[in-house]
């Protein structure tokens, strides 16, 4: 799924890694723990093809790492985004099927359906139909996990994901990754500053 080979990644030729080696197969959930400021997320953000590769090599999935990879999601650790009010989780999900960038200006059955079972797979069944602004937190990251999973990636990249969660928030969000990775056949890159997470 992922190859690294004696990979350091930059700026303006100016390196901000180690050579990185390392090789994690499909469908596994790995977790990469460290403190701040040590290039956890620059990892994450090199896979999705966001930071320059100075030296060495990165191959996603067989193939080198450039162009849009409809393969990955990315749930970032802090995630802004302008909707209306009325906005509700469940037209989020709906927003982020492939076939609108494709320019196919309906959705479907079928895909409602998809949207309906993911809803319930991240256990956020209760309040995906209320205003996406009026979502706790813990709420809203589970909501971005069903739209992580709409257009079915064979990996997600999480980039803290359990930040400012409180402990029962938490525990929910650690049950839909569980959940999610048993049923969905995906692999699974958490990175975390706290190692008890």
């Amino acid at each position: 799924m992922i190859k690294c080979d004696n990979l350091v990644l930059g700026y303006n030729n100016q390196a901000i890694t180690t050579k990185i080696n390392l090789m994690i197969p499909d469908n596994k959930w790995i977790g990469i723990i460290g403190k701040n400021g040590t290039g956890k997320s620059t990892f994450l953000k090199s896979i999705l093809g966001n930071i320059p590769i100075l030296e060495g090599q990165l191959q996603i999935f067989g193939a080198k790492v450039g162009s849009y990879n409809k393969y990955i999601s990315y749930i970032p650790q802090e995630r802004e985004i302008n909707l209306t009010d009325k906005m509700n989780g469940f037209s989020l999900i709906e927003s982020s099927y492939e076939g609108w960038r494709l320019g196919i200006p309906f959705v479907n059955s079928k895909v409602r359906k998809r949207v309906a079972e993911l809803i319930e797979l991240v256990g956020a069944t209760d309040y995906a139909m209320r205003p996406f602004c009026t979502l706790s937190g813990g709420q809203k990251k589970r909501i971005y996990l069903a739209q992580a999973l709409i257009n079915q990636p064979k990996l997600i990249l999480l980039d803290e994901p359990l930040a400012d969660l409180d402990p029962h928030a938490k525990q929910h969000f650690i049950q839909a990754l569980q959940k999610i990775h048993q049923t969905q056949h995906l692999g699974l890159l958490i990175i975390s500053h706290d190692m008890h997470e």
